[in-house]
């Protein structure tokens, strides 16, 4: 059976949470052996992280970004998100482009094979492999995930996909709400966090340097001030969301990434 990972919201305290059924799908169709493309991107998640972390390949990041109308992604937080990406990754130049607006698919819910059949038909820049920039996709769409509880999640080697209608349901201006830039912030880092192996995806090659994985909620860092642990709920980390801090990837997660070429 293959495994699936989510960021989960709850509707207490800081409505975050990240479990192991939800934020990382492998579920998807098998590679497409008439696809012209020529560098695998309809892979599973964690599978291209050296390609992500290390020079080796890539020495430039490209990062395309698709929404639907009125999820349009908060400009801080892709700042923050593009701070995160120079932060761990060994690329010359890190590079979001300019978000596009899609058409709404008018649905109140969305499966993992439906976000991949918009990647399908919207995505438009592809890594080749005779080219030096690796191109990476986001997705974020207008309303929840199947379950109705989940942020975001990693369904491709070089894809991810958010929930534009659970940002609008756990962010705000209301006591205890996280504000949209802090939830888009989180969001984006964690799923990205799964594209670069993190914690211990099978085939990644980010392999843990000392066991930090959460065998209870799997693919998640046992570090609850982590970036990566499963919940984000408590009075601990109540108080970085009260001042607007954004968790980062503790010393444990930042081994595993350094020993697969990242920073």
């Amino acid at each position: 059976m293959k495994s699936l990972i989510r960021l989960y919201i709850l509707p207490t305290l800081l409505l975050f949470t990240l479990s192991f059924t939800g934020c990382l799908d492998n579920t998807g169709p098998d590679p497409d052996e008439d696809d012209p493309i020529t560098y695998p991107h309809t892979q599973n998640p964690g599978l291209s992280a050296n390609d992500f972390l290390s020079d080796e390949s890539f020495t430039k990041l490209e990062v395309e970004i698709d929404y639907m109308p009125g999820v349009a992604p908060d400009e801080d937080a892709l700042t923050n998100l593009k701070s995160f990406l120079e932060l761990r990754l060994n690329k010359t130049s890190v590079s979001l482009m300019e978000p596009t607006q899609i058409p709404s698919s008018d649905q109140s819910t969305y499966t993992a094979n439906e976000i991949r059949e918009l990647e399908g038909q919207y995505r438009d820049h592809f890594t080749q492999e005779d080219d030096s920039t690796l191109r990476a996709y986001m997705i974020i769409v207008d309303g929840s995930y199947e379950d109705g509880s989940v942020l975001g999640i990693a369904y491709y080697n070089t894809s991810a996909a958010f929930f534009g209608g659970t940002y609008e349901q756990v962010s705000g201006p209301a006591l205890n709400q996280p504000s949209r830039s802090l939830t888009e912030s989180v969001s984006f880092r964690h799923e990205f966090g799964h594209l670069f192996g993190l914690v211990n995806i099978s085939g990644s090659g980010t392999d843990m340097q000392t066991d930090h994985q959460d065998d209870e909620h799997g693919n998640h860092c046992t570090n609850d001030n982590c970036l990566m642990y499963y919940a984000m709920e408590n009075s601990g980390l109540f108080d970085q969301f009260l001042g607007e801090e954004i968790p980062s990837l503790d010393e444990n997660c930042v081994a595993d990434l350094q020993a697969n070429g990242g920073k």
